[in-house]
């Protein structure tokens, strides 16, 4: 019924200090090592972890790159690991040793692509009745939430219920929707969706429902057989950092619709799109992609955009 690949983590990029590459994120430099004692600016997402496995946490001034700095060991099995920063945050080592500064590359344009910085193998909640969040924030921490049959089996059939109902401009982040993630998410009147793992999309990963606009960001996602993204009222959408691997297409407007949307990606990484990117039947629509990284992505632009463009991006 779904697809299900097996997930390896690549770390690209060249060296720009004495560390291996795996051992920090795509984009990222190394500041310090295990052990030691690094310094950050305000409000810095440092990654800490080793061979493609990584702990995210943002910090301000010093700290210890250590597991009980970061609430967790990402890889237990590895005795060196490394705490890195997006390339061109600042930062360094407070220690004298280890530290990591410079010019190496990343992907063009405004840092790494990361994704979601959330765990897969967290605590569960199996859903029974869509979560509505309707004002402010819910934080799921990083735990899975996992459609019950009630909301649907997570396949491609029509009419399945969402696992969280996003309204008003709310904000839902830090959570990880689980194996069966039935409708996925819906947008009523704009939000926030912000740290977000999909493990295998659904119907749909996520849903605008009633116009608005919705700021995505720092997301991961598997196998979403039909869309990623599905666009139901004349609408913005904004994506950035995104990681999608295996759709048919990242984004598609409600087939047959004329109303405008307007959408943006910064910083995405799409790999496997069986026909495209962006598909729309309305001529007035707009849709453009920028500083990303794409393979076997099919076609940017399917059907009658007013204006589709793509800048910054690199086929691998």
């Amino acid at each position: 019924m779904l697809r299900k690949i097996i997930i390896g983590a690549v770390v690209a990029g060249s060296a720009v200090v004495a560390f291996a590459a795996t051992n920090r994120p795509t984009g990222y430099v190394t500041i310090c090592k295990i052990g030691e004692t690094c310094s950050v600016p305000a409000s810095t997402d440092v990654a800490f972890g080793a061979a493609g496995l990584f702990v995210h946490k943002t910090l301000n001034g010093s700290f210890a790159c250590t597991v009980a700095t970061f609430g967790s060991d990402p890889a237990p099995d590895k005795t060196v690991k490394e705490c890195s920063v997006p390339q061109g945050s600042g930062g360094g080592s407070g220690s004298g040793s280890g530290s990591g500064s410079g010019s190496g590359s990343g992907s063009g344009g405004g840092g790494g692509i990361t994704g979601s910085s959330c765990a897969t193998n967290g605590p569960e909640t199996v859903v029974h009745q869509t979560i509505l969040v309707t004002s402010g924030t819910f934080d799921g921490g990083c735990r899975r939430f996992t459609a019950g049959s009630e909301l649907g089996d997570g396949g491609q059939g029509e009419g399945q219920d969402p696992v969280f109902r996003v309204e008003n401009g709310a904000t839902l982040r830090n959570v990880v929707i689980g194996n069966n993630g039935a409708d996925g998410i819906h947008v009523h009147g704009g939000g926030t969706i912000d740290n977000v793992v999909w493990m295998d999309v659904g119907e749909d990963a996520l849903t605008i429902k009633t116009a608005g606009t919705v700021n995505v960001r720092n997301i991961t996602g598997f196998n979403a057989d039909d869309k990623f993204f599905q666009i139901n009222a004349a609408s913005t959408l904004n994506v950035s950092n995104c990681i999608i691997r295996n759709a048919g297409k990242a984004l598609r407007q409600n087939g047959g619709t004329t109303f405008r949307i307007n959408v943006t990606f910064d910083r995405c990484d799409l790999n496997t799109m069986d026909e495209g990117i962006f598909r729309t039947d309305s001529s007035v629509s707009t849709a453009r992609i920028t500083n990303s990284r794409v393979h076997d992505a099919g076609s940017t632009c399917i059907g009658p955009w007013a204006s589709c463009t793509s800048s910054g991006i690199t086929q691998y």
